[in-house]
């Protein structure tokens, strides 16, 4: 078993065997799992078979696929206090991450992160990493740096260049758990910006009246720079901030207007379209 975790498995769509998660314990019983495309995150047992034991479904995160279980008192695999967490901040391509921390000369390796699949923008940014062997871990298999501290989890296969797997930054495990804690469940929270696929530049191109980028002094045509600690270069980066956002928690958002740089604070909301008709995701983002 990888890294003595557990393993779990949620019941497929109809017709489908059921699909394996590895799990990553992080505290008060909790284990971190994915529930890749085509798994119920509601119909979750311990083990890789129908008999195991039922888990409880704390949230789910229709994004990520994250999902964080209540592990049952007694069982082996049970979640402990759970892994001390890293960053993935500096993981770049070349990085070592690893499957086992205690197995330093068995490195998995990040390849490159990746923000688009084919012509569409990701909801937030992904890791695809290789690994050693001949066939990739589980999803929900932690990944360690050199400190021993978690960095990343593995998500789905990446077949295309070799034995890989793309990986959720670990920072998704913490986004997930502020969730857990004030609300129950995932929101997604805005802070009142449109901006545009199709500019190379990441330019603000409305301020929604109202909103908190316009109590904050944000303006049309401002050049987003950075958002809390996540530089933004590109249409595509501002997105993976975004995923972040926190509501009821005052953010950094830096900006160029003209010439000038200016920092602002931002408090972003609950976003007001979660309750509206989704546009088209490919054309702008309303965030």
């Amino acid at each position: 078993m990888l890294c003595g975790q557990g393993l779990v498995s949620f019941e497929g769509e109809e017709g489908t065997k059921r699909v394996v998660s590895a799990t990553v314990p992080i505290g008060e019983g909790i284990a971190a799992a994915v529930a890749v495309v085509g798994a119920n995150p509601s119909k979750a047992r311990f083990g890789v078979s129908e008999d195991g034991s039922p888990l409880k479904l704390l949230i789910h995160d229709p994004v990520s696929r994250l999902t964080l279980l209540q592990m049952p008192v007694g069982e082996a695999g049970e979640a402990g206090p759970g892994v001390p967490r890293g960053s993935s901040k500096r993981l770049k391509a070349g990085s070592p991450v690893y499957l086992d921390p205690d197995k330093k000369d068995e490195p998995s390796r990040v390849v490159t992160w990746e923000n688009r699949y084919r012509d569409n923008v990701l909801p937030l940014a992904l890791m695809r990493v290789h690994h050693p062997g001949d066939s990739p871990p589980p999803a929900g298999s932690p990944l360690f740096a050199e400190d021993g501290r978690l960095v990343a989890v593995c998500h789905q296969e990446a077949k295309e260049f070799g034995n890989g797997t793309y990986a959720l930054p670990v920072e998704v495990i913490d986004r997930v758990a502020v969730d857990l804690r004030e609300r129950g469940k995932v929101v997604r929270c805005w802070i009142g910006i449109v901006m545009e696929v199709k500019h190379a530049v990441p330019a603000i191109m409305t301020v929604r009246p109202g909103s908190p980028a316009a109590a904050a002094g944000v303006e049309e045509n401002d050049i987003l720079l950075r958002i809390g600690s996540r530089q933004v270069d590109s249409y595509a980066d501002a997105v993976n901030a975004f995923y972040y956002l926190v509501s009821g928690d005052p953010i950094e958002v830096e900006v160029m207007r003209k010439t000038d740089r200016l920092t602002l604070s931002v408090t972003p909301e609950v976003n007001p379209s979660l309750t509206q008709p989704a546009g088209d995701p490919g054309a702008s983002a309303d965030e």
